[in-house]
This record gives C-alpha cells, sequence and structure tokens, in this order.
C-alpha cells in the first residue's frame, strides 16, 4: 500500500475505535496509571458535579474524533463518517502548537505572542481568521482568579499540558495560517538576539506610547511617519524638537553668549562695564586736580 492508503487505513481504525468506546460509553481508561490528575470539583446551579472523570474522557474522545473526522474527509475520496456523527457548521476545527520553554528557558514567549496589552495576539487572529489562546503550564498567572466560573471549568484541563497555543477555527486553512504565525513568532524569539529583535523593539514602542512614556527621541530620527505634529522651532524640520536640533549643535560655538533679551537694553557703543571703568577714571583726575589746587 502507499503512504496515502496506510494514513487513510489509520484514520479509519482510529475513527472506529473512538466510535466504539463512545457507543458503549467505555470512556475512562483502565489503566490509572493513563489517568490526568482529577481538577477540583464544580458543581452547576443543581449541585450537580460538571467535571467528572466520566465527563472529561468522554469530552476529549469526541473531540478527538471530530478532528479525525474533518480530516478523513478532506484526504479520503467519499469518505462516509459514523452513523451516530453528524457534520455541523459550527463544529470548529482545534489544533496546538507547543511552545518550547524547556529548550529555551530565558526567552519570553507569551511576552511576544501576546504583545503589548494583548494587540499582537488580536492582530493574529485578524490576519488569520482563527482565534489563537494561550494554554498549558504558565499561561495563567498565580493569583490572577483561576477557578471562578465558567471559564476556569474550559481551561484547567489545558493547564496539566505544557505551554501551548490553541487554535481554533471554522476552517482548517484559517487553523494553518494561524499556526505559521505563531511559528514564526516563536523561531524569531529563539533565534534572534533581544538586541535584534525587531518585533520586541516595536512591541516595547507601542507599550511606551499605551502608558504615555514615550519620547521622542529615542533614535527614531528620520521616521517622520512616527512623529506627526513634532516640528523644530529652530530648522523647521519635523521628527525632533529644539532640544536635539542638529543645526543648534553646529551653529553653537558660533552664536553669542549674551542672550537675545539682554541685548535690547544696551546702547550701540561701548559696554556698560567700559562706562563704569570711564567714569571712575574721571573721580580720579578730579581728585588729583582738587589736590594739585591746594
Amino acid at each position: 500500500m502507499t503512504a496515502e492508503q496506510v494514513e487513510a487505513y489509520a484514520l479509519h481504525v482510529r475513527i472506529e475505535e473512538i466510535s466504539q468506546k463512545l457507543k458503549t460509553n467505555d470512556v475512562v481508561p483502565a489503566n490509572h496509571l493513563c489517568r490526568s490528575p482529577s481538577p477540583s470539583p464544580e458543581y452547576d446551579n443543581s449541585g450537580r458535579r460538571t467535571n467528572t472523570r466520566h465527563r472529561r474522557y468522554r469530552e476529549r474522545l469526541q473531540a478527538e474524533r471530530h478532528s479525525l473526522i474533518q480530516q478523513a474527509a478532506r484526504t479520503i475520496p467519499n469518505y462516509c463518517p459514523p452513523a451516530d456523527y453528524v457534520f455541523t457548521a459550527r463544529t470548529a476545527v482545534e489544533d496546538k502548537v507547543y511552545i518550547p520553554t524547556k529548550d529555551f528557558p530565558k526567552v519570553n514567549f507569551i511576552g511576544q505572542i501576546l504583545g503589548p496589552r494583548g494587540r499582537s495576539l488580536v492582530e493574529m487572529n485578524n490576519q488569520s481568521g482563527a482565534t489563537i489562546f494561550l494554554r498549558g503550564k504558565g499561561s495563567v498567572k498565580e493569583g490572577s482568579g483561576r477557578g471562578r466560573g465558567r471559564g476556569h471549568h474550559a481551561g484547567f484541563y489545558h493547564e496539566q499540558e505544557p505551554l501551548h497555543c490553541l487554535i481554533t477555527a471554522d476552517s482548517q486553512g484559517k487553523v494553518d495560517k494561524a499556526k505559521a504565525l505563531v511559528r514564526a513568532v516563536i523561531e524569531t524569539a529563539a533565534t534572534t538576539p533581544e538586541h535584534a529583535n525587531d518585533r520586541k523593539r516595536e512591541q516595547l514602542r507601542v507599550l511606551a506610547v499605551a502608558n504615555g512614556t514615550f519620547r521622542d527621541d529615542e533614535g527614531f530620527y528620520g521616521t517622520g511617519d512616527k512623529y506627526v505634529g513634532i516640528v523644530c522651532r529652530i530648522c523647521s524640520s519635523a521628527g525632533h524638537i529644539a532640544r536635539d536640533c542638529r543645526v543648534r549643535k553646529m551653529n553653537a560655538g558660533r552664536e553669542p553668549k549674551t542672550p537675545p533679551w539682554r541685548k535690547t537694553g544696551q546702547p550701540s557703543g561701548r559696554k556698560p562695564e567700559d562706562e563704569l571703568d570711564v567714569m571712575y577714571l574721571d573721580f580720579l583726575s578730579g581728585l588729583k586736580r582738587e589736590t594739585n589746587g591746594h
């Protein structure tokens, strides 16, 4: 058999296996060593527990079967899903991209994926058309209110896994595009030094602007589009303020030391210091004449 036929056969066998487990309600692994740690119990408004072991494993198998059926429908011609499976337009396609935090423990992958106030993540969502979530260990800060509401029930299981990005969309193409964007960010963060990482530098600049701490003289000369409305009063050029004007620095040695507002009250002839010297000499001459006269 060809590689495509082997892959199709493996998909078919796994789908049938999961369908049989769901039909017989045999969803919990018999070996207790294969079971994941149980989370804290959660209850609905009626007092019934919502995150039982049976329910958690059944939801996992249903999600896995849906993903396999979607893959089989794309790769196997004339594929017929199981009789108890119903195609729904609202069912989302999911995939994961794991983040190599163990290989690069000093790299802040979460910060570069999220960006300033989550803007970088929103941009990737808009570009791909998918929705990207950070899941796994380290994705939620300690003391940030975990365990409250329904969001905790949906996200707790992911916290048992390594740090990763969970991508959901209504089509596989959008998921693949989002995966490429996330992998590009991970590769850039892992292989590029911080001083050469343009993405991180831009994120820091956007964060400074959002916080109101951005300065207009942080080495961005010649980028007038980033300094809209800033015009130097000395050279009338855009992009810098008067204290950083290069023309002012070049002409610093040629300008007179006396400020302009002190020049207006001075006579056009001798300086005030010379006038005092002349008056003092006239006074001494008068004293000498009076002494000689007596």
